[in-house]
């Protein structure tokens, strides 16, 4: 999937990162295998957040 400049990422919690979310790394395998090409830490509460660019129609 290719990223275009400008376009803007959608957002999910992790279904299956359990925890607090310590090392974006760990965080983004677990997203890959949930067929997100990114996830990250974010929050106060440091949940899993996977990220793949917005469908526009």
């Amino acid at each position: 999937m290719k990223m275009v400049q400008g376009q803007q990422m959608c957002e999910a919690k992790s279904i299956n990162f359990t925890g607090m979310c310590l090392k974006c790394r760990n965080c983004k395998q677990i997203c890959i295998s949930e067929g997100f090409p990114d996830g990250r830490c974010k929050g106060f509460m440091r949940k899993c957040i996977c990220g793949k660019p917005c469908m526009l129609n």
